[in-house]
């Protein structure tokens, strides 16, 4: 038996880090969406320049791989200031404070909508884009897409198998490798005439001439675009468990490598483009697709490249869900989302609900065009890395301030350095966003970071005031242990309320009392001869129910009560009949339980059910 058991162990431990690493690369699917994504949205951006955008795209890509390794590297910092890491939100509060918090966490909150929405683009995108019938119905089938996603996240239909999402990951690499350097690819990466064309618009800038005036927007939008991929990198580490110990320095490996890998495909994808582009003149739209078709690439292996991608387009917009269930859990931890979302079940439907109306709002606005919403997701994600980074290089100069080893403060220095260095290019870069930008969205999720920030800071602030000065005025005679009253809701006179009364009587209550509301005609004598007939040992008050419904008078004679006796609490029973059939429970109940959901909100008062089976 002892041989058995650690036979066992040892295949569970070689097993378990090959179930981490499969749900890490699961978690990846959102970088194969970029080499499709990121030429029509970067071409758009780029059309200022005429002719010369291929080139300058080719080039902007080259220059945002350093740019997205120094912002990943910029993540470790975070990860070490918080061993247990949730999110990029976890400490922002304690360095920045509540109104700089809250814009962090609606930033965050809109950056994922973005991204959730791009998911749901993606897959509209690669139908229209194999079958061109379909483009003009394109917001649609996104719309589509992200609802059908969040109902089967919803109701956990196929739950995540992380093997199969990170086959489908590495394979997916593996075929935009092939198809990017196998078949686009028919010249030099730097051929002569690219580094021609980018002196030349060098050279246009320097002179301020008319050409250069759109050139400068067009750049700075265009670093974003290219940087925005940078902004995936979090649904990486969105739940450490991924990693063995230490997290800090898996994760931050992890997310390095899998930055570079994924920053290079989408340059090489963009510099084959190009050269394609330089042989003939390929369209600015669906321009993966169309420099596929213009090499000569088959219909039937576009097809199987279209069905992979679809599937890994769905992982990747199920991998946002899984991240927002995450943040949703630390927001509400921090008061800026109901607490009641902490409960599993309430979160993992109010998420996919929340998200699927943000992102369906956001295709509308944009007709799901990459053009627009990468810019929206680059502005909601680089106000969020700046303030996240911000908060990191506050957090590290505190903890300096009280370190004296030695050893310490250097590794405290270098994490403050990569956080700064983080902190400068996301802030440059929202700055040339927003700045060139206003027309391509950004405005859109500026208006929306701030409904998010509204509805946030409400809620919070709800939460920091509740109980501060709010309920009812202290009284001389506080309330005594046990002394409560007791009202029973005598709806009819039958065994439920035979049996509620003898339960609360078995108490020994401080007082107690029957409440029976007369509804008109003989509804009193009867009410009367039966309250005799029982002999229940309590006191019978009668209300007339006058013009409104019967639990007015029921409420009305509360608030009198407490009014009456402030050092008293208010016990009101409710006896509850359980019927076979949910219909008859509805015809019978509904008054009792529309009484119980407005004295819930009552001060000092309680509200008890004592249920009875027909």
């Amino acid at each position: 038996m002892t041989s058995t058991s650690v036979g066992r162990a040892s295949a569970k431990g070689g097993a378990y880090p090959l179930a981490r690493v499969s749900a890490f690369l699961a978690s990846a699917s959102l970088l194969v969406l970029i080499p499709i994504w990121q030429p029509d949205a970067l071409l758009h951006v780029l059309s200022p320049l005429g002719y010369l955008d291929a080139s300058i795209a080719a080039w902007l890509t080259v220059f945002a791989v350093p740019l997205i390794a120094l912002i990943t590297i910029s993540d470790i910092p975070v990860l070490l200031a918080r061993r247990r890491y949730v999110g990029d939100f976890a400490g922002v509060d304690d360095s920045l404070g509540t109104r700089m918090s809250t814009l962090t966490a609606a930033a965050q909150l809109s950056e994922y909508i973005a991204t959730f929405a791009i998911a749901g683009a993606s897959i509209s995108f690669l139908l229209g884009s194999m079958w061109p019938v379909l483009m003009p119905t394109r917001t649609p089938i996104a719309i589509c897409a992200v609802v059908a996603i969040a109902m089967f996240q919803t109701f956990q239909v196929a739950p995540r198998a992380t093997r199969g999402g990170a086959t489908i990951v590495v394979f997916s690499f593996l075929l935009l490798l092939f198809l990017t350097a196998g078949m686009i690819g028919s010249s030099p990466y730097f051929s002569q005439t690219s580094s021609a064309d980018l002196a030349m618009v060098t050279g246009e800038v320097g002179n301020r001439s008319p050409f250069a005036l759109g050139i400068a927007p067009a750049l700075g939008l265009g670093l974003g675009v290219v940087l925005a991929p940078a902004l995936l990198m979090r649904h990486l580490t969105a739940d450490l468990s991924y990693f063995s110990y230490p997290h800090v320095k898996h994760a931050g490996i992890a997310k390095i490598s899998v930055s570079l890998a994924a920053s290079m495909t989408a340059m090489l994808t963009m510099l084959n483009i190009r050269d394609v582009d330089s042989a003939r003149f390929i369209g600015r739209r669906n321009t993966f697709y169309a420099a596929l078709r213009t090499v000569g690439v088959q219909e039937w292996f576009l097809l199987i490249t279209t069905v992979v991608l679809i599937i890994a387009a769905i992982a990747s917009a199920r991998t946002v869900l899984h991240s927002a269930d995450k943040l949703s859990a630390e927001l509400a931890n921090f008061h800026l989302l109901p607490v009641h979302l902490m409960n599993d079940p309430t979160r993992l439907a109010f998420t996919p609900f929340v998200f699927t109306l943000g992102a369906t709002g956001l295709l509308l606005v944009s007709s799901a065009q990459f053009r627009i919403l990468v810019p929206m997701l680059a502005v909601s994600g680089f106000l969020s890395l700046s303030l996240t980074r911000w908060s990191i290089v506050k957090f590290w100069n505190t903890k300096l301030k009280h370190e004296g080893h030695f050893p310490e403060r250097n590794k405290m220095r270098r994490a403050r350095l990569m956080a700064l260095g983080g902190l400068v290019i996301s802030v440059v870069v929202l700055v040339l966003v927003v700045a060139s930008g206003m027309l391509e969205g950004a405005w859109v999720v500026a208006g929306l970071i701030l409904l998010l920030y509204v509805v946030l800071y409400t809620v919070r602030r709800h939460y920091l005031n509740y109980g501060v000065g709010a309920g009812e005025t202290t009284t001389e005679d506080p309330i005594t242990p046990g002394r409560v009253h007791y009202m029973i809701i005598a709806q009819s006179m039958g065994p439920a309320l035979t049996r509620a009364t003898k339960w609360i009587k078995s108490t020994r209550p401080y007082s107690i009392e029957l409440i029976h509301v007369d509804t008109g005609g003989s509804d009193n004598e009867e009410a009367l001869k039966k309250w005799r007939e029982e002999n229940l040992g309590a006191n019978l008050t009668i209300l007339d129910a006058g013009p409104s419904r019967p639990t007015e008078a029921i409420i009305e004679h509360v608030r009198r009560t407490r009014a009456a006796h402030p050092n008293r609490l208010v016990n009101v029973v409710l006896p509850h009949v359980v019927f076979k059939t949910a219909l008859l429970g509805h015809l019978h109940n509904t008054e009792m339980k529309h009484l119980e959901k407005t004295l819930l909100d009552e001060p000092g008062v309680l509200v008890t059910i004592v249920p009875w089976a027909d």
